[in-house]
């Protein structure tokens, strides 16, 4: 069951034909709710109406790069692949299953975690 994304969410690594993009925190700006979890309002990285801005990765020039061209940049994303349903103030949280994505290119970059409020599933029914 999906668990919210966090800043601290780490994604996976990527590379294209001249520069690798080591794996990252989302960072960002977390965007505030009226939802409270442990006496605190809940942070939410959305996947949309807006895409959400993640901090950008710092490309890395490979050694095959014979000439040197410049990298494209680091800047993220995030793709909501999971949730599609549930709301948060007009929002969609990202969850598990979620990814990143380079702007530039469009890699897909998976989420690993950690992941935010294990105890808060999204999705679920009471029984």
């Amino acid at each position: 069951m999906p668990n919210f994304v966090g800043p601290e969410t780490v994604d996976t690594p990527s590379t294209d034909a001249l520069c690798t993009y080591p794996a990252l925190a989302i960072g960002g700006s977390p965007i505030p709710t009226t939802v409270v979890v442990n006496n605190t309002p809940l942070k939410i990285i959305a996947g949309a109406p807006a895409p959400y801005v993640c901090a950008p990765t710092v490309p890395v020039p490979l050694p095959t790069n014979i000439i040197p061209l410049p990298c494209q940049p680091g800047d993220r994303i995030i793709r909501p692949l999971v949730n599609k349903t549930v709301f948060i103030n007009g929002q969609l949280p990202a969850v598990t299953g979620d990814e990143a994505q380079l702007l530039v290119g469009g890699t897909p970059r998976p989420l690993t975690g950690p992941f935010q409020h294990p105890t808060i599933l999204i999705g679920t029914q009471l029984k």
